[in-house]
């Protein structure tokens, strides 16, 4: 599906603290899990840049490497993949009721909030790595006018470290610009 640019995908989202915080305690749950959580924000037609909606996705990557460990040879903790076809129909469902799909997010765990090689790819319709530390080939762009949220959960212990209660260290926003996925802004209202 091509769609029109959307002021969103430009960035400079406006998220409700309870779209926010329902991001993190969906994260928070996934790492409970050992695996990135994954979904959706919407918001109305009318205010472009506004996400008032959390929707959880079920992450099938420890599906799918089940089913194919050498095709997706990441489990849930390192990857994640969603129903396409529910997706697609959330959007063109979104769209036609006037309260569209601006943003797709994800978590990672014990990582950082970047944009990963492999998100790249697999957002941008290219191809992610055949194996661990491959190449990756980056596709036209996203499918959908989406910006892209990226959630660090962080926890577990480290080196001298006692055992730490997980906690959200970080989001960051990243809009195609055409070529690649770039940092983006957000804001956070009431």
């Amino acid at each position: 599906m091509v769609m029109s640019p959307q002021p969103w995908t430009a960035g400079g989202v406006v998220l409700k603290a309870s779209v926010l915080k329902a991001v993190e305690d969906e994260a928070l749950a996934g790492y409970a899990r050992d695996e990135e959580a994954c979904g959706y924000l919407k918001g109305p037609a009318d205010e472009p840049l506004l996400c008032d909606e959390h929707v959880r996705m079920d992450n099938i990557a420890n599906k799918l490497h089940a089913i194919d460990p050498e095709r997706y040879f990441r489990t849930a903790r390192t990857f994640f993949d969603f129903n396409g076809k529910r997706f697609s129909d959330a959007v063109e469902k979104g769209a036609s009721a006037g309260r569209p799909v601006k943003v797709l997010y994800h978590s990672h765990l014990d990582a950082g909030a970047y944009f990963s090689p492999t998100d790249a790819a697999m957002m941008s319709g290219g191809e992610p790595p055949a194996e661990e530390g491959g190449q990756i080939v980056l596709g036209p762009g996203p499918a959908f006018p989406l910006a892209f949220l990226v959630t660090s959960v962080r926890g577990g212990s480290g080196e001298g470290r006692p055992e730490e209660a997980p906690r959200i260290a970080e989001h960051r926003l990243f809009v195609w610009d055409g070529a690649a996925f770039v940092a983006s802004t957000f804001s956070v209202v009431d």
